[in-house]
């Protein structure tokens, strides 16, 4: 998605999910699917032997309620079913897939469709469970709201255990994604709570009821920053919800066209009917390598990876992470492209994807701590290689 997150949530107001509408043969019809450039048929129609979810994975949205639970005017928008835009409180929750175009790149679209379809699915029957609604899908990212079209004193709780749930329902994905040779989803999420607009948007004949404004794009700015398996929570939503959370150390983080520093909480766990907790993503367990590697880094923002380059040297690596002396300090969950010298030979195999964990002052440089964000990838694969080939020369 090269598109800035919080643009693209405004933008896709005028264009809602529409609710399944009944044929005559029974069939739900108009169930919004991920298309591909040159698929010619909707997958749910190419039944698979092996995966019984992957023919039915629209419908299933449609057979389970999901679609039930979309904003009302979602459900077919037409002159009579505009509401009025109202100034309210509701809470926000982004979902989105970890190094999904890097893992686009590497995989068959099929299989690609196929995966995605069923992340979606999971975060769908998350939301159902916890009563919220789903707002929009926006590429591989889940949006969805809890508080309108009405607001309910336990939206901020309910919207935190969706959010816990989802990452538990990821766990569960990718044990089935394990046993059938498929990539790994990782999910990072953002949650927050303010006042949003909400109404119906568009023109007569093709308006949504959405909700838009500053907390909508301050959760997506706060999407941009999660690492994988991660719920990332904003100071608000934080204030309200500390006597039943427990939350890992705070992180201060400076998004690009921000006014100011936002200051970040990782959730670890909520207590709603029974305490719920985020699993624990291990990003820098795994065997490490020493390395002397000069590799070439570039910022990534806004989904986009900047021109400008500069180079550092990779002192240690590993199947998840890497350090390396770097010449200027970045923040904390800076996003980075990195090349490694391997991958220039030979066919190009992409870049890596990592974000920064923490940075520290050196005599020269600074000694940097990256996790990556994009695994299953031809260059991540050439990193475990490049560890493996270490670990058997010990």
């Amino acid at each position: 998605m090269p598109q800035r997150k919080e643009q693209a949530l405004v933008a896709d107001a005028g264009r809602p999910m529409q609710r399944p509408r009944r044929s005559g043969g029974g069939k739900a019809a108009g169930i919004p699917r991920v298309g591909f450039p040159g698929e010619p048929a909707p997958l749910a129609s190419q039944p698979s032997q092996t995966d019984p979810t992957h023919a039915h994975a629209p419908r299933a949205l449609a057979a389970r309620g999901h679609h039930e639970q979309l904003l009302p005017a979602a459900r077919g928008a037409g002159p009579t079913d505009r509401r009025p835009i109202v100034e309210t409180e509701a809470t926000i929750l982004l979902a989105d897939i970890r190094g999904f175009t890097a893992l686009m790149e590497a995989h068959p679209p099929r299989l690609m469709a196929r995966v995605l379809n069923r992340f979606l699915a999971a975060m769908c029957a998350a939301v159902d469970r916890y009563e919220g609604h789903i707002d929009k899908f926006i590429g591989d990212s889940v949006m969805a709201v809890f508080g309108v079209p009405q607001r309910r004193p336990d939206d901020l709780r309910r919207a935190l255990a969706c959010a816990a749930a989802m990452q538990q329902a990821m766990v569960r994905l990718n044990q089935g994604h394990r046993q059938r040779g498929e990539p790994a989803l990782y999910a990072g999420i953002a949650v927050h709570t303010g006042a949003v607009m909400a109404g119906s948007f568009g023109p007569p004949r093709h308006n949504a009821y959405t909700v838009i404004g500053e907390t909508v794009n301050l959760v997506a700015r706060m999407e941009a920053f999660s690492l994988r398996g991660q719920v990332l929570i904003s100071e608000a939503a934080h204030a309200r919800a500390a006597a039943w959370i427990e939350v890992g150390q705070a992180n201060l983080v400076q998004p690009k066209g921000a006014a100011r520093p936002l200051t970040l909480y990782p959730l670890r766990a909520v207590e709603h009917r029974g305490q719920l907790t985020v699993p624990a993503v291990e990003p820098r367990r795994s065997p490490r390598v020493r390395v002397q590697l000069e590799a070439v880094f570039r910022r990534v923002q806004a989904k986009r990876v900047d021109i400008e380059r500069f180079t550092g040297r990779v002192r240690d690596i590993g199947y998840n992470g890497l350090s390396a002396e770097l010449p200027i300090a970045l923040p904390s969950l800076t996003e980075l492209a990195i090349r490694l010298p391997m991958m220039s030979v030979g066919p190009f195999c992409g870049d890596l994807y990592a974000r920064v964990l923490r940075a520290a002052p050196e005599a020269v440089g600074y000694r940097t701590s990256l996790a990556f964000t994009s695994v299953d990838t031809p260059a991540h694969r050439q990193v475990k290689a490049l560890v493996d080939e270490g670990l058997w020369r010990r």
